[in-house]
């Protein structure tokens, strides 16, 4: 984009490249200084209806609280007749806790003369990239410029931020 050499102080009315960015840049400032106060002001909605719901609402038997308004409500062509705080589950991995595990039952396993080969089956030993290790050999001259631009590839990116005043 080219800039004119149009003057600062027509540039809000001006029709020139940087007179459209700089009011699509306030636009932007705008709806962003919105959202985030609307964002803020419905994560308080959120913390004080799920306040709301645990205190006052039906749990059902999946765990979830339910609260059913008097009247349904149609709000932008969608319609809805209650709020729920609908429970969920995931499974994660607790590793310390296997280790614990597999430790205890190889050392009964080794007290009553049997193998002990769960923590090996459960913590194999893998082979593992040592990125350390390639900045070491690289200073001791075994690997090249070009062998760590492969090893280690830059990649781009952009991200979308202000430039503070």
């Amino acid at each position: 984009m080219e800039f004119s050499d149009a003057p600062a102080e027509s540039v809000l009315t001006a029709n020139t490249p940087e007179s459209a960015f700089e009011r699509k840049a306030a636009q932007w400032a705008v709806i962003k200084a919105r959202v985030d106060t609307q964002t803020t002001m419905l994560n308080k909605l959120r913390d004080d209806m799920t306040a709301d719901l645990r205190q006052f609402g039906i749990q059902d038997d999946k765990g979830s609280y339910i609260i059913e308004l008097p009247s349904p409500l149609s709000v932008a062509d969608k319609k809805f007749k209650g709020m729920k705080l609908e429970r969920y589950t995931s499974q994660s991995m607790d590793e310390d806790e296997a280790e614990n595990i597999a430790r205890h039952l190889d050392t009964d396993a080794e007290a009553h003369g049997a193998d002990a080969a769960v923590y090996d089956r459960l913590f194999p030993k893998v082979r593992q990239f040592d990125p350390q290790e390639a900045y070491v050999l690289y200073q001791e001259g075994v690997l090249t410029d070009e062998h760590m631009d492969r090893i280690f590839p830059e990649k781009e990116g952009f991200r979308f931020v202000r430039v503070a005043a």
